[in-house]
């Protein structure tokens, strides 16, 4: 299944790396995603802790409209706290759906504002996914 995702509404440039790395890991689904009309692309380093560090999980949450994918959000977890006070929370956000980005020293803001946050974002994202340190999980909700 090769996703037909609709960017006309995109608040910024989504690249073509990252379009191939979302249609490579659903290809590897098979057809289980065709009757869906919503799924999330899980993205985890395994050995990322709050003592350790890491790279953190992020997850894409698209949905099906009129035939079309559309993102929903993007969400970059990380760790806040120490030992066993350390919580995995939300530190950025875009939120396509709302038109709302977030950053965890910020707060809420029109999604726009986040646009070089984004483009600095999706450039690691990709360069840590192209290094292998991801397990990729897809799941329906």
């Amino acid at each position: 299944m090769e996703l037909k995702i609709n960017l006309d509404n995109a608040p910024f440039k989504i690249s073509s790396k990252l379009l191939n790395i979302l249609n490579n890991e659903i290809q590897k689904t098979g057809d289980k995603l065709d009757k869906q009309d919503e799924f999330t692309l899980s993205f985890k380093d395994e050995s990322y802790s709050s003592e350790l560090g890491g790279y953190h999980p992020v997850e894409i949450h698209l949905v099906k409209i009129k035939g079309l994918w559309h993102f929903d959000y993007i969400t970059d977890f990380a760790y806040v706290g120490c030992g066993q006070d350390a919580e995995l929370v939300k530190e950025i956000d875009f939120d396509f759906t709302s038109g709302l980005g977030f950053h965890l020293y910020s707060g809420d803001d029109d999604i726009k504002k986040f646009t070089e946050l984004y483009k600095i974002w999706e450039m690691n994202f990709i360069s840590y996914f192209e290094s292998g340190v991801f397990k990729t999980k897809v799941t329906t909700n």
